[in-house]
């Protein structure tokens, strides 16, 4: 077996850094869920793999170079972590908007590995976008888009802020915009339910039908969102493969 050539271990390491964010956060790269040693061993190998598929080029750096090097790739890494999750977090927010419409907040549960608070159906909708992505392709798209982003950023070339402010920016938009349009028939379903009450409220001012309505108001919710499930399927897809090619816009020529 032939020596390493100087400066190819420093490069496989920082390969492995940018990898490792998003084998923590991203559930298409292993994900919170996920047993740390499994985080760690995906996003560990998938940057050797990136190292080796591009040519196992070495980086000239040692000492305080090196370690900023480091930091830059893990900096990176988180920002391409939070990219790589937008089709979560979009379905994360769909669902807690839906919820809150519907009056079903006071039933959160509580996701012990990821230490937080989620909704019934935003707790749904994640799970649903995870299996959407793994049935259709997308979480192999998510993590080719991932490796390409040695392509578009090298490990230590000079990384442009310009192109990752205007991603940033297009990202949230289409988290807000995707979050928006699956609670959307939620939403308008609720307010119908609403109208209708108050109409029939004011003609029979001695019912108490908001509090009687409450329980089927809750129910319309969920009916109205699996109703429309194929439209929101197709936009959460839709998503995840729009974030695919975010880490390929990392470069100078930014996003489109």
């Amino acid at each position: 077996m032939s020596a390493l050539a100087p400066g190819q271990l420093e490069a496989a390491l920082l390969h492995a850094l940018r990898l490792l964010p998003v084998a923590a956060l991203a559930p298409f790269l292993g994900g919170p869920l996920a047993p740390p040693v499994v985080r760690l061993a995906l996003g560990g190998g998938a940057g050797l793999a990136a190292f080796l598929l591009g040519g196992a080029r070495p980086v000239e750096a040692s000492g305080l170079e090196l370690l900023a090097l480091a930091a830059r790739e893990l900096a990176l890494g988180a920002a391409l972590a939070v990219l790589s999750t937008a089709p979560v977090e979009a379905a994360r927010a769909a669902g807690r908007l839906a919820d809150t419409v519907r009056g079903a907040t006071l039933a959160e549960l509580h996701v012990a590995p990821i230490r937080q608070h989620e909704t019934a159906l935003g707790d749904l909708l994640v799970h649903w976008v995870v299996a959407l992505a793994a049935l259709t392709g997308g979480s192999r798209l998510v993590v080719a888009g991932l490796l390409g982003s040695f392509a578009a950023a090298p490990v230590g070339a000079p990384l442009a802020v310009t192109p990752l402010a205007e991603l940033a920016l297009s990202a949230a938009a289409a988290v807000l915009a995707s979050a928006v349009a699956v609670a959307a028939p939620a939403v308008a379903g609720v307010l119908a339910a609403d109208l209708a009450v108050s109409a029939v409220a004011r003609l029979a001012p001695g019912l108490a039908l908001p509090e009687l309505v409450q329980p089927a108001r809750a129910a319309l919710g969920l009916l109205v969102v699996a109703a429309a499930a194929s439209a929101g399927a197709g936009r959460l897809v839709a998503l995840v493969a729009l974030s695919a090619g975010w880490p390929g816009q990392l470069g100078p020529g930014g996003a489109p």
